[in-house]
């Protein structure tokens, strides 16, 4: 099979220093120098420095008609491998593998076309099923459909072969080539470890103590105990605490000085971890700094340096458990490699985070329950009285709220029964039907809407929806009020009670998708996010919470780009570049019978609404890459945690 070196040579915002890359911006394109060939699919094989963040890198085609962007696997343990189909004509191939300004390491190590038989043998091997999904469209023209089949069917790997996967993918620390230090490590931060030994036996205390000697970042220092930590908090920056039998990897601190020196403000910086179970290694994945999930499932692990500035007058183990819960967003770095090893442990207890506040010396008188902000729901319809009738009457019989009104906007409906659910409904002084017929528009009926209504908290549900919990108005909207949140979202159950919706993530199937979805609830997720409150990227407008002045101050949903599809994601991301984070709430409950309003969506050509969709890609492209509340280890192309 031909093997091709592949050079690279900037194309903008890329200048070579020191025989290094250095971008100039948050989007660095490097051209390929090289023809892919004929081949309809290939296979790249890439590196990129550890010393980097493993941010996957975006490839683009520039054909004669239209820019293709394709994301690629995040390199987290050095190098990445993507197959995927090669768009016809393309007269320019880019790459863009960093998200900021500085110096990066990145090579295309070789590119091997892959041919037809291939691939759906791939194919066949994991989903069998999408052996259809690939010939149907394929047959009727739809080349498009045809490959994000592909993509759905190929690109992932289960977490039982993870082994395999690192082999393939780990490279050793080249501290002369690829991952020279960015920074001077002579002068850089001074590390201090807190070895505890207690019931371990003498070899794990060795292997521990070695895996620290062995660093390549020089400037550390190994405590056997907390008595010799006092008289060095004064000259060290930062402090761990690990087991014995804990191990660091060899590039570990360099990756963390060079952390701190792109982020001199950070504070606490935590890396992904290597569990040793009874099945051989398996990976531990953690998101970014996520501080609802932490206090439900605590998730920094053992791999997590402090400043010493953090930890002082106060006893190691509970200042660490307190540390990330008094600083700010980004005084807090997630570094997406697995720098330690360690045994597997049963899951952490839950340790809430202390009020900074001194105990009264009093017995606390337990506060009042502030009532719940006043809630305004919007309901867009057009006819459907099979499903506007239950979710309308699950709506006023079961709520709980005191204080709601139910804002029903009519675009268009011509059905009596309708309007006889219409007419019901208004006996009930809670609700209000506003007529606006007219070509749905999802953003402009919802902006109109709200306008129209007066609740502190604005409400969007869906008319497939039935109200399962009582107290989902209280729950949704007394979250959407605090200060940090931007949007909530409720937990969303198919009939069959499998799970449709637990938060957004950006980028899964290249755009945006509902990552978590299609098990019960009960079942295992990631870090058990589906049965906890967590920050997500995005939630659905399915059901979607927003204080109304949020709201207003981002200017609503998008009439002008997005009025039909990935407007509530569009929502979400322009809320979360104020600073208010989305949040998904589990405990606010909703049945969904997803898109039986609008017809089912199980086919539906990549042509409808491709605008909206160019749109939201290249707006939202950084993310996209890049969702902090995921790991760009994970798979974009499946719904449960597998590899990429």
């Amino acid at each position: 099979m031909t093997r091709l070196a592949i050079a690279l040579t900037p194309r903008k915002d890329v200048i070579v220093r020191d025989g290094r890359f250095f971008s100039l911006s948050d989007e660095p394109w490097l051209r390929v120098e090289a023809d892919f060939g004929a081949s309809r699919f290939v296979e790249i094989v890439f590196r990129a420095s550890l010393l980097d963040d493993p941010v996957r890198p975006v490839l683009r085609f520039v054909t004669p008609s239209r820019v293709i962007d394709r994301i690629l696997p995040g390199p987290v343990a050095g190098a990445g491998v993507w197959i995927g189909a090669l768009p016809k004509g393309a007269r320019e191939i880019l790459v863009c593998p960093a998200d900021r300004p500085g110096p990066f390491g990145f090579e295309i190590e070789s590119v091997r076309p892959v041919g037809l038989g291939e691939m759906l043998t791939r194919v066949w091997r994991r989903k069998r099923a999408k052996l259809w999904s690939f010939f149907l469209p394929t047959l009727f023209g739809f080349h498009a459909e045809a490959e994000n089949a592909l993509d759905w069917a190929t690109n992932w790997e289960p977490l039982e072969d993870f082994e395999n996967w690192l082999a393939i993918r780990a490279r050793p620390f080249a501290q002369e080539g690829l991952d020279a230090p960015r920074s001077d490590w002579e002068s850089g931060p001074r590390f201090a470890i807190l070895v505890s030994g207690a019931g371990a036996a003498p070899d794990q205390s060795a292997r521990t103590i070695a895996s620290i000697e062995r660093q390549s970042y020089p400037r550390v220092s190994v405590l056997r105990g907390e008595a010799e930590l006092s008289p060095l908090l004064a000259r060290v920056d930062f402090i761990a605490s690990l087991r014995a039998g804990d191990e660091l990897a060899d590039h570990a601190l360099a990756c963390l000085a060079e952390t701190i020196a792109r982020a001199p403000q950070t504070k606490l910086i935590y890396a992904d971890e290597l569990l040793r179970t009874a099945r051989g290694l398996r990976p531990s994945f953690k998101p970014d700094w996520s501080p609802a999930l932490a206090v439900a499932r605590p998730f920094l692990g053992r791999c997590a340096f402090y400043a010493a500035s953090t930890l002082a007058e106060q006893e190691i183990g509970e200042a660490m458990l307190e540390a990330p819960f008094r600083l700010a967003r980004n005084e807090i770095a997630h570094l997406r490699r697995w720098l330690l090893t360690r045994d597997e442990e049963p899951e952490a207890a839950i340790v809430a985070p202390r009020s900074p506040e001194p105990p009264s010396p009093e017995p606390p008188c337990p506060a009042p329950t502030p009532p719940a902000p006043s809630v305004s729901i919007i309901l867009l319809t057009r006819d459907r009285p099979d499903l506007l009738g239950p979710c309308v009457e699950s709506i006023l019989r079961l709520s709980t709220h005191p204080s709601f009104e139910l804002v029903i906007v009519d675009n268009g409906s011509r059905k009596a029964e309708t309007f006889a659910i219409f007419d019901e409904a208004r006996k009930d002084a809670r609700v209000r039907v506003l007529p606006r017929p007219g070509p749905f528009d999802f953003a402009r009926l919802n902006n109109e809407a709200v306008r129209a209504s007066t609740g502190e908290v604005v409400v969007f549900l869906n008319n497939d929806t039935v109200v399962v919990s009582p107290d989902w108005l209280e729950t949704l909207s007394r979250r959407a009020a605090e200060p940090q949140t931007g949007a909530v979202g409720a937990l969303l159950l198919f009939p069959d009670g499998r799970i449709q919706h637990a938060g957004v993530t950006i980028g899964l199937g290249q755009d945006a998708g509902h990552f978590g979805a299609l098990v019960a609830p009960e079942a295992p997720s990631w870090l058990g996010r589906s049965g906890h409150a967590h920050e997500t990227s995005a939630v659905t407008a399915a059901c979607m919470a927003v204080e109304r002045r949020k709201f207003d101050a981002v200017g609503g949903f998008d009439e002008i780009h997005l009025p039909i599809e990935f407007n509530d994601t569009d929502l979400c991301l322009r809320l979360g570049e104020r600073g208010w984070i989305s949040l998904f709430v589990p405990s606010a409950r909703l049945l969904h019978y997803e898109s039986a309003s609008r017809g089912s969506a199980a086919f539906r050509p990549m042509s409808v609404h491709a605008k909206e969709r160019d749109y939201f890609r290249d707006r939202w492209r950084a993310v996209i890459r890049d969702d902090p509340f995921y790991h760009p280890a994970l798979s974009l192309y499946a719904r449960q945690p597998a590899l990429w």
